[in-house]
């Protein structure tokens, strides 16, 4: 009996304390990084885990696993976080991955005109995206990404503006990706220091690589404005549930929220819970010279059913 209990614990605690000493530290083992920082395997574990408990009338053992379940929701960001409750002279800033292969966007057009906010930031703008994105100049006269001189990147981003983009231009690695970089005049007089950015999906070591070497090209970058205030927009394609999310940018702000995958995308099937989801769509933002800070930020799960990610709105003010 003892040995069984023994047996027991140790498959209810190992895992806990892998996924522990492996959060603490950066990992260099591309598919254990991945697994690890998706809290969502880890919950289901202990979820299939406490109904074999139950099954087997392990009372103990199953309110343990309980516990555990409500732990790893409690630690997976929530679809909304407010910093500040009341926030003055704000600016709303969108990003979204829009997603090649999504060919009607004209939900999310409707949303942009009856709802227009201060900088709209998009990563995987195809050609025909592109072309009816540009028919927004009169709410959105400033717009990078659409002039025919610029080279279309790897992985398409589109900026679109209500006040001036100054110097815009991007940075070309030697791998093939690309860093945009600019001034961002706000509409409320504020200059900003603005940085959007695709990085690789990590799903295999070589792109696990590129995206890590990019995230240290981005702060070599980053690292040479230091008296700017300085915004970087994107979709990282890292979760932010692990060590290397929480090692950048390290005197900057950033609130979270779930953003991938989008499951009524992806599967016909009912509402699946925020807790199956991770944050890979990041904003950071660094006041040098202002009282600036992140007021809010939201992931709209409406205006986002044709890509497999979620849009995000971000509040920023004083």
């Amino acid at each position: 009996m003892f040995l069984l209990q023994l047996i027991l614990l140790k498959i209810i605690f190992l895992p806990l304390v892998i996924w522990f000493y492996f959060s603490v530290i950066t990992i260099e083992y591309w598919w254990v990084e991945n697994l690890l920082s998706i809290p969502a395997f880890y919950l289901f574990y202990y979820l299939i885990l406490m109904l074999f408990f139950v099954f087997f009338r392990h009372w103990f053992h199953s309110l343990i696993c309980v516990l555990f379940v409500f732990m790893f929701i409690f630690i997976t960001p929530p679809t909304s976080r407010v910093a500040v409750e009341n926030c003055s002279k704000t600016v709303n800033i969108i990003q979204f991955n829009m997603f090649y292969k999504n060919q009607d966007i004209n939900d999310f057009i409707n949303y942009l005109i009856s709802n227009p906010v201060d900088l709209v930031v998009l990563q995987e703008v195809g050609l025909k995206q592109r072309e009816e994105l540009i028919l927004l100049s009169d709410i959105y006269p400033f717009q990078y990404g659409t002039e025919a001189s610029i080279r279309i990147p790897v992985v398409s981003q589109m900026i679109l503006s209500k006040s001036p983009l100054l110097d815009m231009s991007f940075f070309h690695t030697h791998d093939g990706w690309d860093i945009v970089n600019g001034l961002w005049h706000s509409s409320s007089e504020e200059i900003i220091r603005f940085f959007s950015v695709h990085l690789p999906s990590p799903r295999t070591k070589s792109l696990w690589s590129r995206r890590n070497m990019l995230l240290s090209t981005m702060e070599y970058i980053v690292n040479q404005y230091q008296l700017d205030d300085i915004l970087i927009v994107g979709d990282f394609n890292l979760s932010s549930n692990s060590a290397r999310f929480y090692s950048l940018f390290s005197k900057f702000q950033t609130e979270p929220v779930v953003t991938w995958p989008n499951w009524n995308f992806l599967l016909a099937w009912p509402i699946m819970p925020y807790f199956s989801m991770i944050s890979i769509d990041h904003l950071w933002f660094k006041s040098a010279n202002t009282d600036w800070q992140i007021c809010s930020r939201s992931s709209k799960e409406s205006i986002s059913l044709k890509s497999d990610h979620r849009m995000v709105l971000t509040k920023i003010g004083h």
